[in-house]
């Protein structure tokens, strides 16, 4: 049904992907998520195509549908000039292309208010006996995918400052995909205990008329009372629209005037935009909320790499046992080399430095492969005492490195 609307509209002349018969202008290329299909993306952002064609009449635009896994790749081989992403991606790909943000999403919210803000809503269905997020433990939770950002990732944070491992901790964990509507149909009819969505989300269900506010129960919605959506987490900034930085200035700057423009502008009526846009805001939150899910979840732990390691130090210990036992027989048959006195008595072990209990308690975390601003955050205390208390540790163990550190601690 989309591609007929996409090939009515083509024959139309406002097409949402590029017409052959369109030849005037100079090209511009978004490159937007197209996290529900190639072809919702098409028609989800072609009024803003429209819109910006009427507005930067020097150029037309097309959009290029990405997906987190291609994105990249299109960034890199030049097939994009604008990126429209989640903040998360685009805090991903900000990792090894140079762009700037022209402006952030302002999104139009339940009360009719406008918010450049979002978050996550963690949902479970009325009577389960599910009330707080530490009733997680042992239960069904159920997400958009791992690298969802407003889908899990920002509801994995809160857990995880509620010292929950949705990993770890659930009976299960279970990525459903898209439509997000799946999720809270999953809770209602208890094939979930848990759910996480996008925030706002849950208005528009129930606007709808399918459930009422009173089939669910919604938890940890005391973190943040700055926003009209039922919120779990803190508050995180709305999608980017940014530039690469090869794009010509005049066209960047045309872009962005036109962006900020949209929401008093007839054309963004007649064009019918979705969404409206602010002056950018700071992304801090969403670069730090990536750190800490890289650091926990896709890099390895401490303990993960030298589990990695063991086989290769037992492979060393055999080895150099067989050259030691070598050596000791070759000691024996040739007395003029002289033969090895007896191993002395093995030196006692070195005793354990006195420690503090701020110091024990940093100790205990680094062991366990936290970064100082991670302890930091749980222990409630400023990243350069952590540092403080690290350095006293590798100077009372006599360490030079954290991981030599664990090793003389543990």
């Amino acid at each position: 049904m989309l591609r007929a609307i996409i090939i009515s509209l083509c024959l139309a002349g406002v097409s949402p992907a590029p017409c052959d018969a369109q030849t005037a202008g100079s090209q511009a290329r978004i490159g937007v998520l197209a996290y529900l299909g190639y072809e919702d993306a098409l028609v989800r952002w072609h009024g803003l195509k429209r819109y910006l064609e009427a507005s930067v009449p020097t150029h037309e635009f097309d959009l290029v549908p990405m997906t987190l896994a291609s994105a990249s790749s299109q960034v890199a081989g030049g097939q994009v000039d604008f990126v429209l992403t989640n903040p998360g991606h685009f805090v991903d790909l900000a990792r090894d292309h140079a762009m700037s943000v022209l402006a952030t999403r302002n999104v139009q919210r339940s009360d009719g208010s406008f918010s450049t803000e979002f978050g996550s809503l963690i949902i479970a269905r009325a009577g389960s006996g599910i009330t707080e997020l530490d009733d997680a433990r042992n239960k069904t939770v159920v997400a958009i995918d791992k690298m969802a950002f407003g889908g899990f990732q920002l509801a994995w944070r809160e857990f995880e400052n509620a010292q929950i491992n949705l990993f770890t901790d659930t009976k299960s964990l279970d990525f459903a995909g898209f439509p997000m509507d799946g999720i809270i149909d999953r809770v209602a009819t208890g094939q979930a205990d848990i759910g996480i969505i996008r925030s706002g989300l849950m208005e528009r269900v129930l606007a709808e008329g399918k459930y009422t506010k009173q089939d669910f129960v919604y938890l940890n919605t005391n973190v943040t009372f700055a926003h009209p959506d039922l919120i779990s987490t803190r508050l995180y900034p709305e999608w980017p629209f940014a530039a690469l930085a090869n794009v010509n200035p005049d066209l960047r700057d045309a872009v962005a005037i036109a962006l900020l423009q949209a929401k008093d502008s007839p054309i963004a009526q007649d064009t019918r935009v979705r969404n409206y846009w602010s002056s950018p805001v700071a992304y801090h939150a969403a670069i730090d909320l990536k750190q800490a899910f890289d650091l926990r979840i896709e890099q390895p732990t401490l303990w993960q790499r030298l589990g990695a390691m063991l086989p290769l130090i037992a492979a060393i210990a055999v080895m150099a046992g067989a050259i030691a036992l070598l050596g000791l027989r070759h000691a024996r048959r040739n007395p003029d080399l002289g033969l090895l006195s007896d191993p002395a008595e093995p030196a006692p072990d070195k005793a354990q430095p006195s420690l503090t209990k701020r110091e024990r308690q940093i100790l205990d975390y680094i062991t366990q492969g936290y970064s100082s601003k991670e302890i930091a955050q749980r222990l409630k205390i400023s990243p350069k005492t952590v540092e403080f208390h690290r350095s006293n540790l590798l100077r009372k163990f006599d360490a030079r490195s954290s991981t030599q550190l664990v090793a003389l601690a543990t």
